[in-house]
């Protein structure tokens, strides 16, 4: 018999996360590609 909520040692424990700090790390993710698009753009330009 299988049970889905016996913790399963093929997976990794899930931790719960703090949402505040996700979404600040999701804000810094996506500002640092919108960054990294520009310099890109700067570097075809010249």
């Amino acid at each position: 018999m299988f049970t889905l909520f016996k913790t399963s040692p093929k997976f990794p424990q899930v931790k719960p996360i703090n949402i505040r700090m996700a979404k600040s790390y999701l804000m810094k993710f996506e500002e640092s590609l919108k960054n990294f698009e520009e310099v890109q753009k700067e570097a075809i330009h010249s």
